[in-house]
């Protein structure tokens, strides 16, 4: 069987370091069997909202044991001198204490990491690849003394040690999904609005991200499949740019709540089957003005450090171009303009491409 490197982006932050250490200890393309379970399951979680999230002492044992690894020690520590750091040592902490992350001292979250032992201190190697509003996590290795660890740990840890036990599972589907009408109308109808979508903005990136691992561990690579996750990666953009439209006190664009009911329905035949699905663009495609266009793409290169080349469309094809900066790009042109983006406009099909921003603008009364 040929190599399959570990890509990244498709774990979340507790998977992707029990990705790693699968692979160190059964080889390249053990992490895949992560992706043989496929679900929606949610369970009650803070706010009243309900979360796909698991739990991660079920999340660690069960990626374990999908891995053909094993737990042998289990334990909160107070910090960093109760951690025996070697080839097994998993730790779970939060990242706003975790200098090498971009939520050091931004935002509370659990993370995983594994350490290892180093002369004056440990090397804490961690997978994960993620881009946030603070900056880009990329995968890598960083060499930290021991008070220097100390400080990163300082409400101490849930530490696991691991070992190969067997081999990985097969990857056989084991896909379990629930209905999906109740998860919706939570969302939908909770009187916060600005946690739901909050709540919402990690919900859809967890959701997205498991179903392209489950697509890779499967080998579904058909034109239905891709079009499918597809509409996942670009819904996913339209809640976080809601839910920074929402914190900002303007208004939300409802019709994300029947997309997510869609998006939630197709995974049905999606992943059991061969189904039609037709991405369809809504961007208009007739002529925009011509400052209109200048103004537009100017406020890009400002954000991105370049403008778009002459007849580009897309601003995926442009380096640096991501959710984040597609945020700050309708922000500018919103201020430096003096026009408002209509709620049903913030759809990354329209907002990702360069026609679709300039009939935006457009539609917002925008002349120039």
């Amino acid at each position: 069987m040929p190599s399959e490197p570990l890509d990244h982006r498709l774990f979340d932050c507790v998977q992707v370091n029990l990705a790693e250490l699968a692979d160190r200890l059964h080889g390249d393309g053990t992490h895949l069997a992560l992706g043989r379970v496929l679900r929606f399951w949610p369970r009650p979680g803070a706010d009243g909202l309900p979360t796909v999230e698991p739990r991660v002492d079920a999340h660690v044992t069960e990626s374990a044991t999908l891995l053909g690894m094993r737990v042998t020690r289990r334990e909160r520590v107070d910090g960093a001198d109760g951690l025996a750091p070697g080839p097994g040592c998993y730790v779970v902490a939060d990242a706003y204490h975790l200098p090498w992350v971009p939520y050091f001292h931004e935002q509370h979250l659990e993370h995983s990491f594994l350490v290892e032992p180093a002369e004056d201190g440990v090397t804490v190697v961690d997978g994960y690849h993620n881009d946030t509003q603070w900056g880009a996590a990329r995968p890598g290795r960083w060499t930290l003394g021991h008070a220097e660890f100390a400080e990163a740990l300082p409400e101490g840890a849930l530490t696991f040690d691991l070992v190969a036990d067997g081999s990985a599972t097969e990857r056989t589907p084991l896909v379990e999904l629930a209905d999906a009408g109740s998860f919706v109308a939570t969302y939908a109808d909770h009187p916060d609005r600005v946690r739901a979508l909050r709540g919402l903005t990690l919900q859809t990136w967890l959701l997205t991200r498991s179903r392209r691992l489950h697509a890779a561990a499967m080998e579904l690579d058909t034109d239905a499949v891709r079009a499918h996750l597809a509409e996942w990666d670009a819904l996913a953009k339209q809640v976080y740019l809601a839910s920074r439209r929402v914190s900002a006190g303007r208004e939300e664009p409802r019709a994300l709540f029947p997309r997510l009911a869609e998006c939630l329905a197709a995974d049905h035949t999606a992943f059991g089957g061969i189904v039609e699905i037709t991405a369809t663009s809504t961007v208009d495609t007739a002529e925009v003005p011509v400052q209109v266009r200048e103004s537009v793409t100017s406020v890009i290169g400002t954000v991105l450090g370049t403008e778009p080349p002459a007849g580009a469309g897309a601003l995926g094809e442009i380096p640096g171009f991501s959710s984040f900066r597609m945020m700050e790009i309708v922000e500018r042109i919103e201020s430096d303009l003096g026009v408002e983006f209509a709620a049903e406009d913030l759809v990354p099909e329209k907002l990702t491409h360069v026609d679709g921003l300039c009939r935006a603008v457009l539609a917002a009364g925008g002349t120039r």
